[in-house]
């Protein structure tokens, strides 16, 4: 499939799924904190933490559909390659650095102290260390939606567990599996992955191809889908010049263990 072809199929599918999810988010939100006895949503306009997360899960269609709606707007492509791959190369050397990607709780803890922002991420000094606006808040990925907390923003800041309205993430991440569904369903296969790398990886002609080229699942084969879904992510990190390793299968294996 090329780009205009992928493009066509996936802006309405993800700009559908978002209006529904919105809808959905308000009414669930409005009920509530109409109730008196509902801990408050304490995330305040300003609030940059989530920006400087280690990994925010967005679908491979939806960074590619962000990112066609950046070029529409007159960004170039040397522009963005330049700001997504500073990114990266910053990302990926911390990696190497702690011979692993951040994907344990402990890591993504020491990956905050690089204070590395998403680079669409706008910084506004006078609000805090952390402190500033999403650049793209209109187009923003599903999670970056959902994600919010009932406790101290000190908790976000630090990386550590915090209370969340789970009826809010529940339904967030089943509109995320719509959109992967649809993605299976035009290339085979869904990645999720870390959305700056995504966006970095999808502005290299080699990742942009492994997007946009159509496998085939054998149904009877245990496993096959997660193998691919999967299998893709690693090609586009690998596409940037990082190695999916086995310091990263043990890492994962401890975050996965961590979400039990």
């Amino acid at each position: 499939m090329n780009f205009v072809n992928a493009l066509e199929c996936l802006l309405p599918v993800v700009d559908g799924v978002h209006a529904r999810w919105e809808s959905a988010r308000v009414e669930m939100m409005s009920r509530h904190e109409s109730n008196p006895e509902s801990l408050r949503v304490t995330c305040t306009k300003g609030c940059g933490a989530c920006c400087h997360f280690p990994i925010i899960p967005a679908t491979g269609g939806e960074a590619f559909v962000l990112l066609a709606r950046l070029l529409a707007e007159g960004r170039t492509l040397e522009e963005l390659h330049s700001q997504f791959m500073t990114y990266a190369r910053r990302y990926l050397e911390h990696a190497q650095r702690n011979q692993s990607l951040p994907l344990t709780d402990d890591q993504q803890r020491k990956f905050l102290h690089e204070k590395l922002p998403c680079p669409l991420f706008v910084a506004t000094a006078d609000i805090g260390p952390m402190g500033g606006y999403c650049g793209v808040y209109a187009y923003r990925p599903l999670i970056c939606d959902f994600f919010h907390s009932l406790e101290s923003p000190e908790l976000c800041l630090l990386k550590k567990p915090h209370a969340s309205f789970s009826d809010v993430s529940e339904r967030g991440h089943e509109a995320i599996d719509e959109v992967r569904a649809i993605e299976r369903e035009l290339f085979g296969r869904s990645v999720l992955g870390h959305l700056p790398l995504l966006m970095a990886a999808l502005l290299t002609d080699s990742g942009m191809k492994s997007f946009l080229t159509r496998v085939e699942i054998d149904p009877n084969e245990e496993n096959a889908q997660d193998i691919a879904d999967f299998g893709l992510y690693v090609e586009l990190i690998s596409c940037l010049g990082y190695g999916w390793g086995d310091a990263e299968w043990a890492s994962l294996a401890i975050a996965q263990a961590e979400m039990i």
